[in-house]
């Protein structure tokens, strides 16, 4: 089997790890919020163990890129997979605040190492690097919306906590694909010791874009949408809208994300990434101004492409030290993620939602600016 071949293996295999790993976490937040008390938590705390897992990230990237380096991304692949299963079984069978904390700390890490593992296969070469990262986006969505679908159906059926269990015999499934992972298309770097390099660093305009994505479509947007459909609607409406926009924004991924990957590989990363950053600026502000039909729309399909062309701009500008500059990439997503939903809920009662979206516009519109006139924009 050619070269290419056995990378384009790898790149579904891994991708199908994430995707079966996924699927505790994605049903997580559908259940936790209104079965509390089956977990042995208070509301208080709920968005606590939401958020645990991407604080966590923050910090463990570069850890985990270092290790990829010296490992190697099949056996980084394997193991975080055989955790992400034990953080999958722990919603099942412990309840209380320090352990349930214990297995998203570790569902954290987990994510953290099969991320970079399946953005690292993709982009092993230069070649056709949009279309694979397309494919693992793709790929990666099949288990969250099986989650937001499937599980929840399971959920009534036998319960909240025990759904869980049968989840993590589900995403047990992944290891074993890890284990068909080849090792000869590995990347040639992961081979070698690195000198340890700090992810947590100052980041450059193409880390402060995704930053303001994870902000605010993975933050404030998310939390604040079906608040403000309850402004026009019931209540029970609103949430029913709110969901269906995110599972709506699965099924983009699934599609969009490997057609962006396509389009940036035949006519370049620039033309689709700019595209789609005027998108999301147009998006935000649409939200701001209370078209929020117009503007969902607009913010998912932006979502949909950007989780491909980040990483494809990423590897393009950084094609000698990929690894580490997809992980400090990665990491300011999450810290916007993480950031997003805290102020939008320290804000609620100052601000409304729609002038945090107008905010997040004009944040956007600047970096974006800024990132026009880098040095990293020059190579795409």
């Amino acid at each position: 089997m050619q070269l290419d071949q056995l990378v384009l293996r790898n790149v579904w295999l891994s991708s199908w790890v994430l995707s079966f790993s996924l699927l505790g976490d994605a049903l997580l937040y559908v259940v936790l919020p209104v079965h509390a008390d089956d977990f042995g938590v208070s509301m208080i705390v709920i968005g606590f163990l939401l958020a645990v897992n991407r604080v966590i990230r923050i910090f463990a990237y570069g850890f985990i890129a270092n290790l990829a380096e010296r490992i190697g991304a099949k056996r980084l692949c394997l193991i975080a997979a055989a955790t992400a299963s034990l953080s999958t079984f722990g919603y099942g069978l412990f309840d209380g605040v320090i352990a349930l904390t214990l297995s998203r700390m570790l569902w954290g890490l987990s994510f953290a190492a099969l991320l970079l593992v399946t953005l690292t296969f993709a982009t092993v070469n230069s070649e056709k690097t949009g279309a694979r990262i397309g494919i693992s986006r793709s790929v990666e969505q099949v288990g969250p919306l099986l989650a937001l679908t499937v599980g929840a159906w399971l959920t009534a059926i036998v319960g909240p906590r025990d759904v869980f269990i049968y989840l993590g015999i589900a995403t047990s499934f992944a290891a074993f694909l890890a284990l068909m992972l080849n090792d000869k298309a590995q990347p040639v770097r992961l081979k070698k010791p690195i000198i340890r390099n700090v992810v947590f660093t100052r980041p450059d305009t193409l880390d402060l874009l995704i930053f303001w994505m994870g902000a605010g479509i993975d933050g404030i947007f998310l939390v604040t949408i079906s608040l403000m459909w309850a402004q026009y609607l019931s209540v029970q409406m609103a949430i029913l809208i709110g969901g269906s926009i995110l599972a709506s924004r699965r099924i983009c991924e699934i599609v969009i994300a490997p057609m962006a990957g396509n389009i940036a590989d035949k006519i370049g990363i620039r033309i689709p990434l700019l595209a789609s950053l005027s998108l999301a600026i147009v998006g935000f502000s649409l939200v701001g101004f209370g078209l929020l039909i117009l503007g969902s729309i607009a913010l998912v399909l932006t979502r949909a492409a950007l989780g491909t062309l980040f990483p494809a701009a990423v590897a393009k500008i950084y094609s000698k030290n990929k690894v580490t500059a997809l992980a400090r990439n990665q990491t300011w997503r999450d810290i916007g993620a993480a950031i997003g939903p805290l102020l939008a809920g320290a804000c609620l009662g100052v601000i409304s939602p729609e002038y945090m979206h107008i905010f997040v516009a004009i944040a956007f519109s600047v970096t974006f600016l800024i990132f026009r006139k880098s040095t990293g924009y020059k190579f795409l």
